[in-house]
């Protein structure tokens, strides 16, 4: 069983406080498909200029180098004492994040649990440390579920990891490579895995309905 979970959390609550404070319009991005030693963010909606300026002068940052330009906007390693308050407690508490991003000074981010029972605990580790979190939504996908559309949990968690990294847009945004280091297999194992569930989702979509909607994956 996989459980979804999405909050929302104030900048003011995160490491990051000092940065969007200074810089109210700035957007950062958690840059996951990028390994650096620090924490990569990605910024926009300011200049590069005063992206640093504000890394300069908060107090919470360590550090940073840059690891890739583009048009306007910038990834940072950025290296702190912690990620930001988030993330620790929601890894410490069995909880993967899918995506994170700040704009308006609040950071929107989607968690992924295996047990629901860790969904409490994590929302309770932050609210006890300081954080204000909103629940925006909790969807709970069983493994009926995923029966009935011709997937298993492993192919589903794929599936969902690639849509959100960007993998079906045109230009891909991620590599198959890199996306596959997000789950802890080779990049052959993952071709394989979303060749399977997308074969059980078409299977699915094109099956009769008055037959069987067995599909052999």
């Amino acid at each position: 069983m996989v459980t979804i979970v999405d909050i929302r959390i104030p900048a003011s609550d995160t490491l990051f406080a000092e940065i969007v404070e200074r810089e109210p319009s700035i957007e950062m991005d958690l840059e996951q498909t990028v390994l650096t030693d620090g924490v990569p963010i990605r910024f926009r909606g300011s200049s590069k200029r005063s992206v640093e300026s504000a890394l300069d002068a908060a107090a919470s940052i360590e550090g940073y180098t840059v690891v890739s330009e583009e048009q306007e906007e910038w990834v940072y390693s950025i290296r702190c004492d912690e990620a930001f308050r988030v993330l620790p407690r929601i890894v410490e508490t069995g909880g993967t994040v899918l995506t994170a991003s700040c704009s308006e000074g609040t950071w929107s981010v989607r968690l992924r649990y295996v047990n629901r029972e860790d969904v409490e605990a994590s929302l309770e580790s932050l609210q006890e440390n300081g954080v204000d979190v909103s629940v925006v939504a909790v969807r709970t996908i069983s493994e009926e579920d995923l029966s009935e559309v011709g997937l298993t949990e492993e192919q589903y968690e794929a599936l969902e990891l690639a849509v959100e990294h960007g993998y079906f847009e045109i230009p891909r945004e991620i590599s198959l490579q890199e996306l596959s280091e997000h789950l802890d297999i080779s990049h052959q194992s993952l071709s394989e895995r979303l060749r399977r569930a997308q074969k059980g989702l078409l299977h699915q979509s094109f099956s009769d309905p008055d037959t069987s909607s067995e599909t052999a994956l």
